[in-house]
């Protein structure tokens, strides 16, 4: 588990390779512990210490590894590391850095393109501060498949109704006000506790489960609705579809059935496609898609940008809205060579005549971010983390974050 810090409480650091000026650390209050030229002495002379250091700093010209080396190195320990790379000159190369200390789990590991000055430093912890609040702020959901889980045991909690929906607001970024949410299916397992579609969606979809799933996730759905409409909130939802359950050549005709027989006006449920896979009989999925919309459901392409062929697929639904995926948009606001692919985005969006929408909002920079380039709505943990339906009734948006000033002058 990371540690949470913040800037006041980072004051040991440890330096690997060459560092010109030790002013702006001292500028900081930050200390040196010890340095090394090296990166095999880094490492060996970070393992002998009684205890970690706040903060790495790390040159990512090191005469002996080279950054995925090194990055690779630093996976393998037990310790948790809070890394700043520096000497990067090119900020998407510096990306692809942070990126693959994602991948490996190192998630509180930023980079500096180019020098070490105090500012940067300054925002680099302010970066790693954050990635460790949300660590220690996850939900505790099962992340790992669980040995006995099988199309039998899905069907079963089915059955017995151990599955429930949470929420995650979506809000008009013009003016905060909540405009809607998705639903997201939980497993509330009698033995393994409470487990994310991560742990039983791949098993259910290989065994021919998706479309029950699919109408099962409708039905928690449209329960819920109607208590909210009892209690005089209104507000519509979104459900996602895998490219599976789209195959079924009568899934439309069922959900428009189910949907009318609950007395739900069909503007309140959206449909929200995941391009994970391509969809393998377009003619069907067709069918189903044109047959919703024609009907009133809103479609929403999510995961624009990371998905598969989501150009292609744009050209070819009749979408209402496109959602550009969070791992572009988190932390964009310091990577500038994703700010004219999420302008792309937000172009596309209005040119269609489609709302826009930007995932991922995990901090106030990124809201103020995706804001000033245009996005029409926004979803992410800093709006509102996924929630239960008895809660969702009565959510604002609140928020006492300050904003970051630079955050406006990056897009001039």
């Amino acid at each position: 588990m990371y540690r949470r810090i913040d800037l006041a409480t980072f004051r040991t650091v440890f330096v690997i390779g060459q560092l010109h000026d030790e002013g702006q650390l001292e500028e900081l209050d930050l200390t040196v512990v010890g340095t090394a030229a090296t990166g095999h002495a880094g490492l060996e002379m970070i393992d002998s210490f009684p205890a970690t250091p706040h903060l790495l700093l790390v040159d990512t010209k090191l005469p002996d590894m080279d950054v995925p080396d090194f990055l690779l190195a630093l996976s393998q320990r037990t310790w948790s590391a809070n890394v700043v790379f520096y000497g990067i000159e090119c900020p998407r190369t510096n990306d692809t850095v942070q990126t693959l200390a994602g991948s490996l789990a190192l998630h509180a590991c930023v980079g500096l393109a180019g020098g070490l000055g105090a500012a940067d430093l300054k925002a680099a912890i302010g970066e790693i501060g954050e990635a460790n609040r949300r660590a220690l702020e996850a939900p505790r959901i099962c992340a790992v498949p669980t040995p006995m889980l099988d199309a039998d045991a899905i069907r079963c909690g089915l059955l017995r109704g151990e599955f429930e929906l949470y929420y995650q607001p979506k809000i008009r970024l013009s003016d905060c006000s909540l405009q809607g949410a998705e639903a997201l299916l939980r497993w509330n397992h009698p033995q393994s506790g409470l487990l994310s579609p991560a742990t039983f969606l791949h098993i259910a979809e290989s065994e021919g489960l998706s479309e029950l799933l699919t109408i099962t996730v409708l039905n928690l759905a449209l329960a819920d609705l109607q208590k909210w409409f009892a209690m005089g909130r209104s507000f519509r939802i979104s459900i996602n579809f895998s490219p599976l359950a789209l195959e079924n050549l009568h899934l439309a005709d069922q959900i428009i059935e189910t949907i009318r027989r609950s007395g739900i006006k069909p503007a309140c449920i959206a449909f929200e496609i995941t391009e994970y896979s391509e969809i393998g009989d377009l003619s069907a999925a067709l069918r189903n898609v044109l047959k919703l919309r024609l009907n009133g459901h809103e479609l929403s392409l999510d995961d624009f940008g990371a998905g598969h062929a989501s150009i292609l697929q744009l050209s070819r639904i009749p979408f209402s809205e496109l959602k550009a995926d969070q791992k572009l948009v988190h932390g964009a606001w310091s990577r500038p060579h994703l700010k004219p692919l999420l302008r792309l985005a937000v172009e596309s969006a209005k040119e269609l005549e489609i709302a826009s929408v930007a995932e991922g909002i995990e901090s106030r920079a990124d809201l103020d971010f995706v804001r000033a380039l245009g996005f029409d709505m926004g979803q992410g943990f800093y709006i509102g983390r996924p929630m239960q339906a008895r809660l969702l009734a009565d959510w604002r948006f609140a928020s006492s974050a300050p904003a970051l000033n630079f955050v406006h002058s990056e897009l001039s």
